[in-house]
């Protein structure tokens, strides 16, 4: 069989065109099934992300209203009136005492206050709640009075009790 050089070269090229045009076939191929698989692993981490989501908002619900309800669930040591909620930096200032303080200054020094955070499952107290309760750990907790004067500016004092001479006790404001 006697090829000539110019059948030959058409060969060659037939050859080349098809054998790029399978690489192409090939190639867009490989990508497609890549496309399709991203697609698919980006759906899926879609829909795990808004599962997570709307777990995350549901804890979160579940720890605001347990932050509300507190006072009124099984277990709260303390008497509901005793209790202001702040919510934010602590959820509660209990003034533990204060509904059973009468008239008289006998039950004066039964009166507690306690700074109080509701966590709801795993919480962790956050950078600030951990620092309030350093500062009450080392003492740094004071009560002060903000007077308004006629003119509008306010002055502040701190309260400290006066020792009278007699032994008692009075209170300096």
């Amino acid at each position: 069989m006697n090829v000539s050089s110019g059948s030959l070269e058409a060969l060659l090229i037939a050859a080349l065109v098809i054998g790029a045009l399978a690489a192409m076939v090939l190639t867009i191929l490989v990508y497609q099934f890549r496309f399709e698989r991203m697609r698919l692993l980006h759906e899926r981490e879609l829909k795990e992300a808004t599962r997570r989501s709307v777990d995350q908002s549901r804890s979160t619900l579940k720890g605001q209203m347990a932050e509300q309800m507190a006072p009124f669930l099984a277990g709260f040591e303390y008497l509901p009136a005793d209790a202001r909620f702040l919510g934010d930096p602590v959820d509660y200032v209990v003034f533990q005492g204060r509904t059973e303080l009468g008239e008289t200054e006998d039950t004066e020094d039964d009166l507690e206050i306690v700074l109080l955070e509701i966590k709801h499952g795993q919480s962790r107290l956050t950078r600030v709640q951990r620092a309030i309760a350093r500062a009450v750990e080392n003492g740094k907790v004071r009560f002060e009075i903000n007077r308004v004067g006629d003119d509008g500016t306010v002055s502040r004092s701190t309260w400290r009790r006066k020792a009278a001479v007699s032994g008692s006790t009075s209170l300096l404001f």
